[in-house]
């Protein structure tokens, strides 16, 4: 309730206010003595000249208190009176019904001590007054002989000062007259140490910031400023990519050190004040400084000439070490020598992967991070390594093992790996990382032979996050300055010169796109072409005068989402001729929506064909008992899903038309982006389990749910086949594939790991992952229940409102789902998203179910007013995948019509679009992407919302999510201010990177709330033992020559660990086969040599795919081993992106391994079991140097298929006779 305040003294403090009225409201009649202080909200309008009093708005918690309150203290005829000073002031009820936010911010929030309230704004004002004066301003660099190089400097009057609530530092230059003024912000959490000090030489007071990132670098018009004083708003800031002109060409490498001089020593104590109120430490120490021009425009020419005459997968290792700041363009000059002699004595190829082997060295060797201060320092690289750039570069390169990898470039395979180089670009750098092997696509296929021809370019802020939406920053004008220009105009390296290409869906959701620099390209005939961006897209197919979609080319977003077909990763599989592709016609209901969109049909014969060229692809994979029934493909012009169709004869394929989005007969290769051969696991989720329990489903399934999940957990480490069955149900070291090897260990008896450092810390890994997920994302596991792509019954046996559902997994052969189920599709956000439909249960006798069960699909009626798949958030059948569970305790009470939005509007151009026109999309799809916005306002206003998920605004933004899903193909983008404003969060809300006990966040009530707060994460102290571990054996020990002679050496005195039981159980298993002291010189050799290639490799994508963003940081051995990232992230989905990267990666490289440990196809079994159990034995030889570890159970996981190999060769013999 809202009661009006007049009467109020002029110069009354809303504090004083809260004091009077607290008085009141806190004692009797008012107080429980039981419950807590009841909280109110008090608004002081703002003074009007004419008025002799102030007016102010009174919210509490409910009407039956403001009555309360009114009948004591209301006009006309008040009982009892609140003074302020000498004056009553008036209450009356308000003729405005309060605001809705504020109502229940007062329920939900506990009222605030009065005098802390007080003191905490007492604080943050005096904050505000200090700030500390600078004259000089440095950018510079850290030298590793604890030399401060001063790179760029201004003099110039400024101040120091910092924002609290951004948690900022700010450096201030105002400038003169109309001159903008300039602003260096730092955020807290981006400086690695900072200190304040007199140069002892000079006597001079400074302040000095050592980065993990760059500072952003911003001006703010003084216009602006006086417009923001007349009105009374705040106008955004413009970003740039440097202090100034001037600064510009040295940003890219400078920005890391930055050094102010201050006025006088009074300033170095304001500098102590503001960082002790940033909880940041500061140290008194002063680098010796000197003027070296390391990045003098002399220098930065030299070294770009001659980058210019480098092959140019060697020129890019040049740029991405000069990018990744470790070493100054004159090291670099000083480097030239030694790298144009390897490129005389070696290829290109090695010369380039020795570099990029260097540049992951230098990360974990150099010195960056250690306190120059001399106390103790954040990481320890200085004691690892002292030399100078060209040291270590001879030292990596007496290490340096070379194994071409298995690109089609080498192998003139087109289906092998296609690898990738990246670059990111970040408001003030790029930074360049690769090459990484990606699943290919139908471009990089046809062009494989001129791979390093190609970039993948992610948009990115300087911590390696998405650029987030800020108020305070105008964030397109940054945009289009900075990411559009490089869109419209290429990215140029010394000599090169890339121009945008294209982007696949899935990676514009990242910001990432496609460039590519022009080549000649020699095709299967020998002809030669020259290839540029343009004529790869004209050669992708025709996208003009389409009977199907007149306007397709007018919609530049729709036109790239059309030529993102042809980069989606895919895997190619066989070819069809003309005369087996038939064009079908869609099944439509009585509005002309279709039953089958997206979703055609395949031949047994034809599947089966498919299924195995996928598996002879993977060399010594084990042939499957049956087949997948449903396959993703990308084929012509055409996209979805293909289900199998017994009526189909031969090779056959059937297409319609909701299939079919362009036009391109030339192309018949069938390629497989995913083949459903698995039921995957069903996951709760926040948004549905919001849904869910406003559909009535108690919040004591969920907890009964979550509880076993955490009994699970807990469990996971008191037998190794209870840890094997946690990584498999939530995904976790499928890379390595750690759950076969665990069931194997533990069918050999072997007990849970405990004095295996390496395997407990896995374990914490994993199980810190699981619970992360369980408290922050809710990924609750339901027993029984499936996720599974979508089908048509083509043949119409399904009535309206039913489903067939057949899951065969191999351990309990095939079930049918049978009665009441629950079904629904993510993202879920209306309550009509989730509906309760009818499963046939097993095929009866005479259905096309009989013949072909589909298995591991959910196939969905032709019949009724409209496609269910439609119900479930706008679902289709072209790959969507829907949740089903027959489980009776989450069935809903009550269910909802479903939602029935329009198609968002396209957004159309008055010409065919080009390119460019794309380019424009792009840039504009990164500052008005407004989906995750959406999603997220919405789960908060239904969680402190009285109407939960039936509130207006809910409905509202479930309208809006269904435009924002359809952007990336309208071109339509929801506009920021079409969502309502939240003014208050919940605690699931929190980023995980902030503190639990921040009173920012209000304690939810919902189910999502109750289970966020009942999982604890157990703090991981095994974090940074595993990484100072790691960092200590990052080298190994030796040179190559000694290692290999000392591990010969141990294979003649026949060298076995002590008391190792994994080692005894698996030297006792291999001895059934071969004899286990028989060893080959060459053999051990080779894997020897193997064995470094891993640990270089791997060593690569431990520090390309980190979180951190500080030069040094690393993902642990023990991170990528189990498939995880442990660090802390305000952005979940880039961690979860990173994780899917990452597990990408580190499944190549181990598939890699295992095919260069089984050699060729015809290699005897037991040459490959000797093989492997060497690798094994090698690896555990060591047990220090990073990779060794994992590599150990590579080979471990190698000696166990080859076994199952051996016994099921065996049983086939005995068969046989």
């Amino acid at each position: 309730m809202e009661v009006f305040m007049t009467s109020i003294p002029p110069g009354t403090s809303k504090h004083k206010l809260k004091t009077k009225l607290a008085s009141v409201l806190h004692a009797h009649p008012f107080v429980d003595p039981l419950a807590p202080k009841m909280n109110f909200e008090i608004y002081l309008f703002p003074r009007k000249q004419r008025s002799p009093w102030q007016y102010a708005a009174l919210t509490l918690p409910s009407a039956q208190v403001g009555d309360m309150f009114l009948q004591m203290y209301g006009r006309p005829n008040p009982r009892h009176a609140i003074s302020v000073g000498n004056t009553h002031v008036q209450f009356q009820r308000s003729r405005n019904a309060p605001r809705r936010d504020v109502v229940e911010q007062v329920q939900r929030q506990p009222f605030e001590d009065l005098r802390i309230a007080q003191e905490r704004e007492h604080d943050t004002e005096e904050l505000k007054a200090l700030s500390a004066q600078i004259r000089t301003i440095q950018f510079g660099w850290e030298c590793r002989d604890q030399v401060y190089s001063v790179e760029w400097e201004k003099s110039c009057t400024a101040t120091l000062l910092f924002e609290a609530e951004r948690r900022e530092f700010h450096v201030k230059v105002q400038g003169f007259g109309l001159e903008d003024t300039r602003i260096i912000a730092i955020r807290a959490a981006q400086i690695a140490w900072t200190s304040a000090a007199l140069h002892p030489p000079t006597g001079i007071p400074t302040i000095f910031f050592s980065l993990s990132n760059p500072p952003s670098f911003e001006t703010k018009s003084s216009m602006v400023d006086l417009h923001d004083a007349l009105s009374g708003l705040s106008s955004p800031r413009r970003k740039w990519s440097a202090f100034d002109s001037s600064h510009e060409p040295l940003a890219p490498y400078t920005s890391l050190a930055l050094r102010l001089e201050a006025v006088s020593m009074d300033d170095l104590r304001i500098f102590r004040k503001l960082t002790h109120a940033a909880h940041v430490n500061t140290d008194d120490f002063a680098y010796h400084v000197e003027r070296r021009g390391l990045f003098d425009g002399s220098v930065r020419e030299q070294c770009a000439l001659w980058a210019m005459r480098l092959p140019w997968i060697v020129s890019f290792q040049v740029e991405a070490l000069l990018r990744a700041n470790l070493v100054d363009f004159k090291e670099m000059q000083r480097l030239q020598r030694p790298i144009e002699d390897l490129l005389r004595h070696k290829r290109k190829e090695y010369t380039a992967a020795l570099l990029r082997e260097y540049i992951v060295q230098a990360k974990a060797l150099f010195w960056y991070g250690e306190d120059p201060a001399g106390h103790q320092p954040q990481h320890r690289q200085a004691e690892l390594f002292s030399g100078d750039a060209v040291t270590l570069f001879t030292m990596v390169s007496s290490k340096f093992v070379y194994k071409p990898m298995n690109t089609a470039l080498n192998t003139a395979d087109a289906t092998a790996p296609f690898h990738c180089l990246r670059v990111t670009v970040t408001p003030t750098t790029m930074l360049l990382e690769g090459p990484f092997p990606e699943r290919s696509n139908r471009v990089m296929r046809k062009y494989y032979r001129s791979q390093d021809s190609f970039l993948r370019v992610c948009f990115q802020d300087e911590n390696r996050l998405q650029l987030r939406f800020d108020r305070e920053i105008d964030g397109r004008d940054f945009v289009n300055r900075r990411y559009k220009s490089i869109l419209l105009n290429g990215i140029t390296f010394p000599g090169v010169r890339f121009e945008f290409l294209a982007y696949s869906q899935s990676a514009l959701k990242e910001h990432a796109v496609w460039f590519v620099k022009p080549f000649r390209h020699v095709d299967d005939q020998g002809g030669t072409h020259f290839v540029n961006a343009a004529e790869i897209i004209k050669s992708l197919g025709n996208f003009s005068n389409l009977s199907f979609d007149r306007n397709l080319i007018r919609c530049p977003a729709r036109y790239a989402a059309r030529i993102s077909q042809a980069f989606t990763a895919t895997d190619a599989s066989i070819t069809v001729d003309a005369d087996q592709i038939i064009v079908g016609s869609d099944i439509l209901d009585s509005s002309g929506r279709a039953f089958t969109d997206g979703v055609g049909t395949i031949s047994p014969q034809l599947a089966k064909n498919i299924w195995r060229t996928l598996q002879e692809n993977k060399r010594r994979a084990r042939r499957d008992r049956t087949y997948p029934r449903a396959y993703q493909v990308r084929f012509q012009g055409s996209k979805g899903v293909l289900s199998v169709d017994h009526t189909l004869p031969g090779r056959s394929i059937l297409l319609r038309p909701s299939m079919i989005k362009f036009e391109s007969p030339d192309s018949r290769n069938i390629e497989i982006a995913r083949a459903f051969d698995k039921a995957a696991p069903y996951y709760l989720n926040r948004p549905l389990i919001m849904l869910l329990e406003g559909l009535g489903v108690p919040f004591k399934v969920f907890e009964t749910l979550q509880n076993n999940a955490v009994r699970d957990v807990q469990a996971s480490v008191e037998s190794l086949e209870r840890s094997a069955r946690l990584l498999e149900s939530h995904g976790l070291g499928t890379s390595f594939r750690l759950t076969s090897i665990m069931l194997g260990l533990h069918k050999l008896g072997v007990g849970p790991l405990e004095e295996d450092v390496f395997w407990r810390q896995t374990m914490d890994f994993a199980i810190n992952h699981i619970l992360r997920e369980l408290k922050h994302k809710a990924r609750i596991p339901v027993p029984n229940s499936w996720t599974l792509v979508g089908v048509a019954d083509v043949q119409g046996y399904l009535e309206e409102g039913e489903i067939f559902v057949c899951i065969d997994s191999p351990e309990r052969g095939l079930r049918y789902l049978e009665g009441p189920t629950v079904i629904s599709r993510s993202p879920t956000i209306h309550p009509g998203d989730i509906q309760v439909v009818k499963a046939i249960g097993r095929p009866p006798p005479g259905s096309p179910f009989e013949r072909e069960s589909l298995r591991n699909t959910v196939v969905f009626s032709t019949k009724g007013s409209r496609p269910l798949p439609s119900y479930l958030g706008g679902g289709d059948l072209d790959g969507d995948e829907y949740n089903i569970t027959t489980m009776a305790e989450m069935i809903p009470r009550r269910t909802y019509a479903p939602a029935d939005y329009a198609p968002a509007q396209r957004r159309l151009v008055d010409h065919d679009s080009t390119m460019a026109d794309v380019a424009e999309f792009v840039a504009e799809y990164i500052v008005s992407d407004t989906l995750g916005i959406i999603a997220t306002t919405w789960l908060i206003i239904a969680d402190h919302s009285e109407m939960g998920i039936l509130d207006p605004n809910c409905l509202t933004l479930a309208a809006l999510h269904s435009d924002a899903v359809d952007y990336p193909k309208s071109g339509q983008p929801v506009p920021i201010q079409n969502i309502p404003r939240i003014r208050e969060k919940p605690d699931w809300n929190a980023p995980e990177t902030i503190s639990s006990k921040s009173t920012n966040y209000y304690e939810s009530t919902r189910a999502i709330g109750k289970l966020y707060r009942a999982i604890d994460l157990p703090a991981l102290r095994t974090v940074g033992s595993a990484a100072r571990f790691q960092l200590r054996h990052m080298g190994g020990d030796g040179d190559n020559a000694d290692i290999v002679r000392t591990i010969l050496a141990r294979f003649r005195e026949n060298w076995c660990p002590e008391e190792d039981e994994v080692f005894d159980a698996v030297y006792d298993r291999v001895a059934e086969f071969i004899t286990p002291e028989v060893y080959d010189d060459a053999m051990v050799t080779s894997i020897w040599e193997l064995l470094s290639t891993y640990m270089s490799r791997l060593r690569s994508i431990c520090a390309d795919h980190s979180l951190q963003s500080s030069r040094t940081a690393m993902l642990t051995e023990e991170e990528a081993f189990v498939g995880t990232i442990v660090a802390k992230c305000s952005q979940p989905r880039k961690r979860k992106d990173l994780m899917a990267q990452l597990r990408e990666q580190t499944a190549m490289l181990v598939n890699d391994m295992r095919h260069e440990l089984e050699g060729e196809e015809e290699t005897p079994f037991d040459v490959v079991l000797r093989r492997f159990w060497t690798a094994f034995r090698i690896a555990g030889m060591g047990k220090k140097a990073f990779g060794e570890r994992s590599f150990g159970w590579l080979a471990l996981g190698g000696i166990f298929e080859v076994i199952k190999d051996f016994e099921e060769q065996e049983k086939a013999g005995v068969r046989d006779a």
